[in-house]
């Protein structure tokens, strides 16, 4: 939801604006508000609550407040697409898996159940490696150092789910990574890069001690 906001507030007067958030929903309000008003940093809200923006003219005249109020709500979780093999995948898997359990009982040599899948096995990995959707999503990380979950489906073009599916499995095969600062997850290849462009985005005052120690650390890391 996207909220476009201008009025005129009178002298020493006050302006509310209210965002519900429903039960067990989590949504994060970027306001693009003037001074004036409160808060004027990202947020994140957990419902069931209600996020409320405030303006207050303490002037001796008119003031114009203009800008907006974005309310970006969780991405929907795509479930994990099933791997159905063809079927002749699949009956060659089960004839070669037949022939080595018998080569094993002749043999005792539990090290030769392995070679006949290895050809299949190597099959299956290289798919998923060469998963052109993980190719372009590690490119435009590397490209921008570092990038948010928005940040990367605005470049890639793709849905909120998919990129969302994709990121978890890249981070659980150790080919993407990431860090927490504030609202914001970053995603990552090269710490230092990482480290110089979320430094560069962001008031080093507005960090919590956690944040500053996560990104002394991963700054050391980059250095080492």
């Amino acid at each position: 939801m996207n909220f476009t906001v201008t009025l005129i507030l009178m002298p020493l007067s006050l302006w509310m604006f209210s965002v519900p958030v429903p039960m067990n929903a989590t949504v994060t309000v970027v306001p693009n508000l003037p001074a004036l008003c409160s808060p004027t940093s990202p947020l994140q809200i957990q419902g069931p609550a209600t996020a409320e923006i405030i303006c207050v003219n303490t002037q001796l005249k008119p003031a114009e407040v203009a800008g907006w109020i974005y309310v970006e709500p969780p991405p929907p979780i795509e479930p994990a697409p099933i791997y159905v093999p063809e079927v002749p995948v699949a009956a060659a898997a089960v004839g070669v898996a037949a022939a080595a359990g018998l080569s094993h009982l002749a043999t005792n040599r539990r090290e030769w159940l392995l070679v006949p899948l290895l050809p299949i096995i190597s099959r299956i990995k290289k798919a998923t490696a060469d998963d052109p959707i993980r190719r372009e999503i590690l490119s435009q990380v590397e490209r921008m150092g570092a990038a948010t979950l928005s940040q990367i489906v605005k470049a890639t073009g793709k849905t909120w789910g998919a990129v969302q599916w994709h990121i978890y499995v890249l981070e659980r095969e150790g080919r993407l990574r990431s860090v927490r600062v504030g609202p914001f997850t970053y995603y990552f290849v090269n710490p230092k890069a990482a480290a110089e462009v979320i430094l560069s985005s962001i008031d080093p005052s507005s960090l919590t001690l956690e944040d500053r120690e996560k990104l002394d650390l991963l700054a050391a890391f980059a250095a080492g």
